[in-house]
C-alpha cells in the first residue's frame, strides 16, 4: 500500500481573461524537480480567469467549493493587485470551512515591507513569501515534509503560529543567479493541457528576470542587480511546444524584452526560420529598438496572415522632470524614434500613460494626453492605454509619496491613487473621467482597426474620422472635445448610475476596460460628435447631449 500524498493547491486569478499565472507552474515545476517532494507531495493548479467586480458575487463562490472539494493541506495564492481582494475573501472561507489547511500566500502583492507594517495582520494567512518565491516554496514543502528547514530558517518567509499573531519575518532571499536553474513548465509537462487548449488562450513566456531600469513605481526588477536570461534554445523549445498545443496567441512577460538586443534578434530570427503562425506581445523600453530588430518583427508579422506583432512602449508621462524623479528618465525623443519605426515596419503599438505620477498637475497630465491622441491620430493598430498610478508594496514610490503628501487608498482597487498637492481630489476625478473617454475612443473599432480587449477587427474609423472632424470644425484642441464629451456624458449615463457619473468615480480603471464599450455605443458617440456646431466663433460647453443611440 502506498502512501498518500500530501495535497498542495495552488490558486491563481489571471489579470485578463485569457491569460495563466505562469509563476504557479514555476513554483511546481521546481518543487517537482525534487525526487522527495514529488514521493511526498501532489500539487495541482487552478487557474482561473479575471474576476470582474460586478462578477464577483457570480464566480468566487464555484472557486471556493472546488477548492474544499480538494481536501488539501496546503493552498497557496498568488497574489497581485487585481486578485488580493479576491483571494481574501476566498481565503476566509476556507478558514471556516476547512480551518486545519495551512494558507500560504505570495507574488508581487507580498512585501516584506507590509508585513512589517502589519498591513496583513487581519488577513487570513499562515504563511507569507516575499520576492521570488521558487526555492522558498521548495524550502517550505521540505519543512513541512521532513521538519528542516527551520521555518526561521528559510530566507523570503513570514509565519505565525496563530491568526490572531503578528508574523515572524525572515530576511529577504536573495535572486536566483540563473533563470534557466527553474526548470521549464511547460517541457515538464507541468502546464496544465486544460490550460492551453482554452479558446483563445494567451500564453506566457519568461526569456528573462530583471530590467534595465529601476522605476521608483515598479517591481520588475525584483531587487536583482544584473539581468538574468533563459537559454535560447528553452525559449524556443517551449515556444514549439505550445504552438503543437495549439496555441496561437504568445506574451512574453519581460519587463524589457529587447534588453539584450542581440539576444532578442537570435529569438525572432529562429522564430521566422520555423515559421511559427502565432500572435506576439512584447514589453520594450522606448529607445531599445533598432531598425534590423524592427525589420526582422515585420519579416515574423509577413509570415502568416493571422500573424502579427504588438510592441507595449511605456511612456508614462511626456515631461522629462517627471520620468527623471521615477529613476526613468527617458526622453520624449527615444519614444518618437521607436514609435516611428513601429509604423515605418507595420507593427502595432499598445501606448502606455500613468495618471497620478508624483508633481505632475492636471495640465501635465492634459499635456501627456493631448500629445498621445495626437500621435495615435495616423494608423489604424495603435492602442493607448491608461494605468492610475499604484503605490505598490515595497517600492521606492512608497518613500517619494510620504515626502510629497501623495493619499493612496485601497477602498475599491488596492493602492489607487487619490490625490496629492499638486493634483487635488477634483482635478484627479477630471483626469480620470477624461482618461475613460480617451480609453473609449482609442481602444475600441471605430478609431483603431481591431479593438484591444477583443482583438475584433473592423476598415471602420469612423469614430476617429468623426472625431478629429469636429475637433477642426469647432477649433478645439483633442483634450477640449473630449470635455465635452465627458459633460454629455455625465448626462447620458446618469440614468443608469454608471461608476462614470458617481461622485467618486469607483473602479474607474476597471469602467475603462471592461464597460466602456457597453456603457458608451458607438452610435451615441457619433450622434453627439455630429450634433455640435460652432457658435459665433466660440464653442458653446454647453450643447445639448443628442437622444440616446
Amino acid at each position: 500500500m502506498t502512501n498518500q500524498l500530501s495535497k498542495t493547491i495552488l490558486v491563481g486569478i489571471a489579470g485578463s481573461n485569457n491569460a495563466f499565472s505562469l509563476s504557479l507552474y514555476n513554483l511546481k515545476a521546481f518543487a517537482y524537480n525534487v525526487p522527495e517532494i514529488r514521493a511526498n507531495w501532489d500539487i495541482s493548479v487552478i487557474q482561473h480567469p479575471l474576476i470582474n467586480i460586478n462578477r464577483k458575487d457570480i464566480e468566487v463562490p464555484p472557486l471556493i467549493d472546488r477548492i474544499v472539494e480538494s481536501k488539501p493541506s496546503v493552498v497557496g495564492f498568488s497574489c497581485y493587485m487585481w486578485n488580493v481582494n479576491v483571494f481574501n475573501e476566498i481565503a476566509t472561507a476556507l478558514r471556516t470551512r476547512i480551518p486545519k489547511t495551512k494558507i500560504i500566500w505570495g507574488g508581487s502583492e507580498m512585501s516584506s515591507d507590509f508585513l512589517v507594517q502589519g498591513k496583513f495582520d487581519k488577513f487570513e494567512m499562515d504563511f507569507c513569501v516575499s520576492g521570488e518565491g521558487e526555492v522558498t516554496f521548495l524550502e517550505f514543502l521540505k519543512n513541512q515534509t521532513f521538519g528542516v528547514p527551520e521555518l526561521s530558517k528559510i530566507p523570503g518567509l513570514a509565519y505565525r503560529d496563530k491568526p490572531s499573531e503578528p508574523f515572524k519575518i525572515n530576511p529577504k532571499r536573495e535572486a536566483l543567479e540563473v533563470l534557466h536553474d527553474i526548470p521549464s513548465p511547460f517541457l515538464t509537462g507541468v502546464v496544465d493541457d486544460e490550460v492551453l487548449l482554452r479558446p483563445k488562450i494567451e500564453a506566457n513566456i519568461e526569456t528573462q528576470r530583471g530590467c534595465n531600469l529601476r522605476c521608483s513605481y515598479c517591481t520588475y526588477h525584483k531587487d536583482m542587480d544584473t539581468i538574468t536570461y533563459s537559454s535560447l534554445d528553452r525559449v524556443v523549445s517551449e515556444v514549439v511546444y505550445i504552438v503543437n498545443k495549439g496555441v496561437k496567441r504568445v506574451r512574453f512577460v519581460d519587463a524589457n524584452f529587447s534588453s539584450d538586443l542581440n539576444y532578442a534578434k537570435e529569438i525572432i530570427r529562429t522564430f521566422i526560420e520555423k515559421q511559427f503562425e502565432l500572435k506576439l506581445m512584447f514589453e520594450l523600453i522606448p529607445g531599445f529598438i533598432d531598425e534590423e530588430l524592427a525589420t526582422l518583427f515585420e519579416e515574423f508579422s509577413c509570415l502568416h496572415p493571422l500573424n502579427d506583432i504588438t510592441l507595449g512602449v511605456g511612456v508614462q508621462s511626456i515631461k522629462l522632470e517627471t520620468n527623471k524623479a521615477m529613476r526613468r528618465g527617458i526622453k520624449i525623443e527615444k519614444f518618437n524614434y521607436t514609435f516611428d519605426l513601429i509604423k515605418k515596419h507595420n507593427l502595432f503599438a499598445k501606448i502606455d500613460l500613468i495618471i497620478g505620477l508624483p508633481g505632475e498637475n492636471l495640465t501635465d497630465i492634459e499635456a501627456s494626453l493631448e500629445y498621445m491622441m495626437e500621435t495615435v491620430r495616423f494608423g489604424q493598430g495603435h492602442l493607448l492605454c491608461f494605468h492610475v498610478l499604484r503605490g505598490l508594496p515595497g517600492t521606492e514610490l512608497l518613500e517619494i509619496a510620504q515626502k510629497k503628501k501623495m493619499i493612496f487608498s485601497s477602498e475599491h482597487e488596492p493602492h489607487v491613487f487619490v490625490e496629492s498637492p499638486e493634483l487635488p481630489r477634483n482635478d484627479m476625478l477630471k483626469c480620470l473621467r477624461r482618461t475613460a473617454v480617451v480609453f473609449r475612443l482609442t481602444n475600441h473599432r471605430g478609431w483603431a482597426g481591431r479593438e484591444f480587449v477583443s482583438e475584433r477587427k473592423s476598415d471602420d474609423v469612423n469614430i476617429r474620422d468623426a472625431f478629429f472632424n469636429a475637433r477642426e470644425k469647432l477649433n478645439l484642441t483633442n483634450i477640449e472635445l473630449v470635455d465635452l464629451l465627458v459633460e454629455a456624458l455625465m448626462d447620458h449615463l446618469k440614468e443608469r448610475n454608471s461608476w462614470f457619473v458617481q461622485p467618486d468615480f469607483p473602479f474607474a480603471e476597471t469602467w475603462w476596460w471592461n464597460l466602456s464599450a457597453f456603457e458608451v455605443r458607438n452610435e451615441w458617440i457619433l450622434k453627439y460628435l455630429a450634433s455640435l456646431k460652432p457658435q459665433s466663433g466660440f464653442m458653446n460647453s454647453t450643447i445639448m447631449n443628442p437622444s440616446r443611440a
